[in-house]
């Protein structure tokens, strides 16, 4: 009996002393660990051309005791300046072309809304460029303590048909495809992975 009643009092302890680490725990937005890769389109037949963002400023809280509150509040600034694609020639001419017909000081500012619960589900992503703005329906999933968004971006929504147009008349024999037309489509993918990190004290 005596035997019995000493491992009750261990199990009890081990349990007790769980919720006291869980309940030290807190979850932190860590930017060294997140990335955003974009997908343009090119051709009739539509090739993906991948790329990504150098820099990316982000505010808002940041830290929290769940995973989700960690992230749901964020606010984030791009600058388009730092657009990479793995090739200058062609990042040179997306700068100066796209995002360059649009006034202000090209930066892209966004946060998140309309969050729904649960390990996977929607959102809304809040843009702004310039003097436009868009809210694009995203979907996110976690696994684990990394964090997955991804949705389309119509870039005619954030005042850049334009700059679609000029790039396009730009680059226009590297956008002919099999049917020799030239072709930039509009709307661009995006994805981020954020792996959110866990203290505890």
């Amino acid at each position: 009996m005596k035997i019995f009643y000493s491992i009750l009092v261990l199990i009890a302890l081990n349990f007790s002393t769980g919720l006291i680490a869980q309940e030290n725990c807190t979850y932190e937005y860590d930017p060294s660990q997140t990335s955003l890769e974009w997908t343009a389109f090119k051709f009739t037949e539509k090739t993906g051309v991948k790329g990504k963002f150098d820099s990316i400023k982000v505010t808002g809280k940041q830290k929290d005791k769940s995973k989700f509150g960690a992230v749901k509040s964020i606010q984030f600034q791009i600058d388009s300046s730092t657009v990479n694609s793995g090739v200058p020639d062609r990042d040179g001419k997306i700068k100066k072309f796209f995002f360059g017909s649009v006034k202000g000081n090209g930066k892209i500012s966004g946060s998140f809304s309309d969050i729904s619960t649960g390990e996977t589900g929607t959102a809304k992503l809040n843009l702004r460029f310039g003097n436009s703005k868009t809210s694009v329906p995203v979907n996110f999933v976690w696994k684990d303590h990394v964090l997955e968004v991804t949705g389309t971006v119509d870039v005619v929504a954030l005042g850049l048909q334009s700059g679609l147009s000029k790039l396009n008349a730009e680059c226009n024999d590297l956008h002919k495809g099999s049917d020799g037309l030239s072709k930039l489509w509009p709307t661009v993918d995006v994805k981020v992975v954020s792996t959110i990190k866990k203290v505890c004290k």
